[in-house]
Formats: structure tokens, sequence, C-alpha cells
């Protein structure tokens, strides 16, 4: 994302702040926060779908916690650290806590709905054992120390990372490598769910969700708000913004497509059926990996981004449950954290379009246009920091709470589940 700064409502001239142009592009900035904000159904239905019947309501509340609480942390100190605008320097803003003097209301909105995004798709990592206190802790430093500082780095026109030229356009790096390296920071502290690896062979064994249904409408849900968030970083459609906003919908439409089919085909010759769960966080990956380069890429390389984005959801799938014996019910490190890697990488191959809100800064290219390997290294570096600083911190977090036995419930609660022993019973009723 290209700082706000560049657009036509941040202006000095007052007169402009009441511009059709001002208008549309606010309106389409809203417009954009809110499907932003629906992803959240989008993961809580795909997220209790995942889970067993006896964690539905957990998972479900977890993320409705996670809104609120990001909602107020947000508001208070996370925005600040990532665009305050009094006194920013490279590493991290400052200024306008509790939005004072910040009237750009448009553009929180839009931001606090990422925010909630990163810290929501950390939550199925670390689904069916995870204290609830914990998770509230969880999200607050998530939200005020982890992501805003490399929102800040990577989107503030004052980040160190940005002056590098690093292209992210709509979070690649910013919400889904912070958010896989969390979940799986959480995830592989927890160690695995009760049952969940054959104890004698060490094997995995199935431990499926309880509801497809839920799944499939959560993924289409996610599929519809991908288009407010990835179009919507635009920040507007005047200016020469129409083109490639419309753009970047062809693109993540193509790129989610292929990353489906490719799981599916995948499947159907590694397992001999079709499977629908892998091929929905198939589809999911492919909407990840163009989300960094959705607005520089011709619709052609979609395609081939969305392909090896499969792949790589996929084998990285595999690898991290049948190496790393790390139980993630969702398998949301393998689609965000590799999935977001393979995003901010293909960037460097397959950019041939200029910034959206900024033409005079011109991209050097994809290495497919000869645009050499400055840009790799640049998306590398990029790539290295976000995971080592929201692997570092978050690590610290979960190590700490689980010293004081604060991370995990005990093994009667996880056995009755987390709905009959924490929330009232269980989430379905039969008379």
């Amino acid at each position: 994302m290209e700082q706000f700064s560049t657009s036509s409502s941040e202006s000095s001239d007052s007169s402009s702040e009441y511009s059709l142009e001002f208008y549309m592009d606010t309106s389409w900035v809203l417009d954009a926060a809110n499907l932003v904000f629906f992803m959240q159904a989008g993961f809580g239905m795909l997220e209790a779908g995942m889970v067993r019947a006896k964690n539905t309501k957990s998972i479900l509340l977890k993320n409705l916690i996670n809104t609120a609480i990001c909602a107020i942390s947000y508001y208070c100190v996370g925005h600040s650290f990532a665009y305050g605008k009094v006194n920013p320097n490279s590493f991290v803003g400052f200024g306008n806590f509790f939005l004072m003097d910040y009237t750009h209301y448009a553009y929180w909105m839009i931001q606090w709905a990422y925010a909630a995004t990163a810290t929501t798709i950390a939550t199925g990592a670390m689904a069916e054992r995870l204290q609830l206190h914990c998770y509230i802790l969880f999200t607050l430093v998530q939200t005020i120390l982890i992501y805003p500082f490399v929102a800040h780095w990577i989107w503030s026109q004052n980040g160190w990372l940005f002056d590098l030229g690093i292209v992210d356009f709509a979070g690649g790096a910013v919400i889904h490598i912070v958010a896989g390296i969390t979940g799986a920071c959480g995830s592989f502290l927890l160690g695995p769910r009760i049952g969940r690896f054959n104890q004698e062979s060490g094997k995995p064994k199935n431990l499926p969700g309880h509801s497809v249904v839920l799944m499939s409408l959560g993924a289409m849900i996610l599929w519809y708000s991908w288009y407010g968030y990835t179009a919507g970083a635009s920040l507007g459609m005047t200016r020469s913004r129409v083109l490639p906003a419309s753009r970047v919908s062809v693109v993540v439409t193509l790129s989610g497509a292929t990353g489906l089919i490719t799981v599916l085909g995948i499947g159907k010759i590694v397992n001999g059926h079709y499977d629908l769960v892998k091929g929905i966080n198939g589809l999911i990956a492919g909407l990840v990996s163009s989300t960094s380069s959705c607005a520089y890429i011709e619709p052609w390389a979609a395609i081939i981004i969305g392909f090896i984005g499969g792949i790589v959801y996929w084998f990285s799938s595999w690898a991290l449950l049948n190496w790393l014996r790390l139980d993630d019910p969702v398998d949301s490190t393998a689609i965000h954290l590799f999935g977001g890697c393979w995003s901010l990488i293909s960037v460097a191959f397959f950019a041939t379009h200029g910034r959206v809100r900024n033409p005079d800064i011109i991209l050097p290219g994809g290495i497919f246009y000869g645009g050499g390997i400055s840009l790799l290294w640049v998306q590398l570096v990029g790539m290295v920091l976000a995971i080592l600083w929201a692997g570092f911190l978050s690590g610290i977090f979960f190590f700490t709470m689980d010293y004081f036995g604060k991370l995990r419930v005990d093994v009667d609660t996880e056995l009755a589940g987390l709905d009959n022993s924490n929330h009232g019973g269980s989430a379905y009723i039969f008379d």
C-alpha cells in the first residue's frame, strides 16, 4: 500500500476536502473497509467449520473478541505507531494517539480492518487448545507492538523499507507474513492437540473439522471480500486509479481460481480424490499469493503466481505437519506465512506497472522484464525482517505465557471441549 498522503484527500487546500474527487475517493475507501471488515465473518465461518463441534463457540468468540479489542487498541495506540505524523521516524510513527488532530477517518477504518485481519488469521493456528485470556493479551500485543511497526516500515512514507523501495500493495508481508509467523509461534509452543499424532509411530492422525458447509461459506465470503481488501488498497478511484484498481480485481480472481484448481489437481493425483478442504485452502493460498503484486502485474502472470502458490501451499502444509509436527488446525501457517513469502517474492519476477497512487515513482520492473535483481533483494530483506520482528516478539510473548501456565488449557478441558468447559455448553442444541 502506498501511503495515504499521496491521495487528494490529504491536500492542504481545504477546498479540495469538499471536491467531487474527495467524495469519490473517500466513498471508495469506506466501501473497501466494509469489505475488509466482512472478512472477519469469512474467517469466522471458515475456522468454525475446520474445528470440531465441541470448540465452535470458542473459535467464534475469539474472532469477535479480537475484532473488538483490536478496534480499541488500534484507536488508542496502534494507528499512531503505524502512521502517527508527529515526529515520525523510519522505525515507528508517533503522535495522533486516540486520533487526536487526525481526521482521515476513512483511512483509519481500512487500516483497522487490516490490523484485525492480521490477528484473526493467527487465531486458527492455535485453535482448540489456547486459553482465552492468553488470546486477549496476544491481540493487544499484535495490534500495538507487532503489526503497526511492520506496517510503518513498509506502508508509511517515513518507513525505512518504503525508502528502500519495497513493493507490497495489499499486505503480503504486512498482514499475511505477520499473521502466519505469529500463529506458527503460538502453535509450536502450544504443541499439538491431544490425539493429533499416533503415540507409537508418531505419524499424524486425522482430526477433521465438523462442517464443510461452514468452511465453504467462509471461503466464498473471503473470496468476495478479497476484492475490497486488494482493490481498496488503491485508496481511491480518481487520478488514473480506475484501471489499476480494475486490473487488481482481475488478477485476484485469476490467482485465486488457479490456486483452487491446482490444489484440487494435486489432491487427485496424490490421494485419488478431490479434497474439498484442501481445495478451499488452495483458493485462499492463491488469493494470498497475488496480494503483494496484484497492482503491478499483468493478468496472465496471476495464473502462474496462483499455480505456484497452490504448489507452495500443498508441500509446505505437508512438511509442517510431517516434519515439524506443527499442528495447525486450519493450515494458516502454510497459507499465510508461506503464501505471503511467495507473494512478496513474486513481485520481483513479474512486476511491470508503476506505483498506483504516485506515478512519479517508477518500479525497477521484474526480472522477467529485464529489471534485474535489485527489487528481489529489497523484497527478501522485507520478508526476513517481517518474519524476525513478528516471530521474535510473539515467541517471547507465548513463551512467557507458557512459563506462567497461562498458554494452554488443561487436559480435561481440551478433551471435553472448550465450549462445554468455558462457554456454557455446546454451540449446537438439538431438542
